[in-house]
């Protein structure tokens, strides 16, 4: 057990790179407790933890591993300010339907499953500031707006997650608040042939890359706001609007 719990304690899933890893360093610069999952060490992670942050090593894509995580998070905090689901499976899916069974499987069990069983588990620990509620915050998708065909999996399940948000939002009102952020084009990926970037930027309004920080803007103005529940903000740049 950890020497000494930790309270008002932000955790934030897939932190080990990317976007989880920007929000979980810019939470810690702006004072919150934080508590970085990964399911991988990255040198990410191993500068939050030099940082002082702490870190818990989990794979979400397996029931078990989920409820052996929550059992760990409660041997680290008292109690918990807000929640950020950020872990994510991105790949399209597979023309192999065998190959495909498997992906729905991963897919379902880390944006779904992970979020529910830990959003179930660790309602009665949330607490929010003085009078105002606290937080879970799910990390969806635009593609949950209007999908990508040869994403059609990745879609569902964010899909899914969105759902839940609103689900949430009308079972734990008015203790905890549960929205969404949804980005769009913030990081490209080495995946992303050129044609499909330069196709991206084209259906995005504001034709750039977002980057990292305004997906942590939304979150934080999420943690800020005591009186926003059941909703999804976009941070795409406008791409929902027009994208094909």
């Amino acid at each position: 057990m950890a020497s000494q719990l930790l309270k008002n304690a932000v955790l934030v899933t897939g932190a080990g790179r990317r976007v989880g890893h920007h929000i979980a360093q810019r939470l810690h610069q702006d004072g919150y407790t934080v508590i970085a999952h990964y399911r991988t060490l990255t040198p990410e992670i191993q500068a939050l933890t030099k940082l002082g942050v702490t870190t818990i090593q989990a794979d979400l894509s397996n029931s078990e591993a989920i409820l052996v995580f929550v059992e760990q998070l409660k041997l680290h905090c008292q109690q918990f300010r807000a929640i950020v689901h950020n872990a994510s499976s991105f790949e399209p899916t597979s023309e192999d339907v065998q190959e495909a069974a498997k992906q729905y499987q991963q897919f379902f069990t880390i944006h779904m499953m992970a979020p529910f069983l830990v959003n179930q588990s660790l309602q009665t620990m949330m607490v929010g500031e003085g009078d105002d509620p606290s937080d879970i915050i799910h990390i969806t998708d635009i593609n949950v707006e209007n999908p990508t065909a040869d994403f059609d999996i990745y879609g569902t399940t964010k899909a899914g997650l969105h759902n839940m948000t609103l689900a949430l939002a009308k079972k734990w009102g008015p203790k905890i608040k549960v929205n969404a952020v949804a980005p769009g084009p913030v990081l490209f990926t080495p995946s992303h042939a050129e044609a499909t970037v330069n196709q991206m930027l084209d259906e995005t309004l504001l034709k750039k890359e977002g980057g990292p920080e305004p997906v942590y803007l939304a979150v934080k103005s999420i943690l800020s706001n005591a009186f926003l529940t059941g909703c999804s903000i976009p941070v795409d740049g406008g791409r929902r609007l027009s994208k094909r």
